[in-house]
């Protein structure tokens, strides 16, 4: 059987005691190929304008959800070689993958993306800050 998740290799599922940034930080470790970060950057929206449209007018909504999921699970499959992250904790990380999107659409603007050719939220910038949404300073301050 192939190996799931060499992109992780070594990294082990936050228990559900850690911390958001901890599991921010496994996310992350799971989402490394510009291939499956294109593919999030299109299906998670299309996940989340589905969910009303299931209920309004579901012969759009359903196909746009399904459709969705199936973008970012074969992102997975073929760019990054392992198992969505929502298989270790199913709504904590849907919140991660929104996070995720956020970073992401934050890190294009900036021209900072991979799929750009820039930095990734992965990298450091000059000043040795990490890219992307400062996850840990917003949860201090709570």
């Amino acid at each position: 059987m192939m190996e799931m998740t060499p992109a992780a290799d070594g990294t082990d599922v936050p228990p559900r005691s850690a911390s958001f940034e901890e599991k921010m930080a496994y996310y992350r470790s799971q989402h490394t190929t510009p291939g499956v970060r294109a593919t999030h950057l299109v299906g998670i929206p299309a996940v989340a304008a589905a969910l009303p449209l299931i209920v309004a007018r579901p012969r759009v909504g359903v196909p746009l959800f399904l459709g969705g999921w199936a973008l970012q699970v074969l992102g997975h499959k073929v760019f990054e070689k392992n198992s969505p992250a929502l298989t270790k904790g199913l709504f904590t990380y849907q919140f991660c993958g929104l996070a995720f999107w956020c970073e992401e659409m934050a890190d294009l603007i900036a021209g900072r993306s991979p799929l750009t050719g820039g930095k990734g939220s992965d990298d450091r910038d000059d000043l040795g800050d990490v890219a992307g949404i400062p996850v840990g300073d917003f949860a201090q301050v709570l």
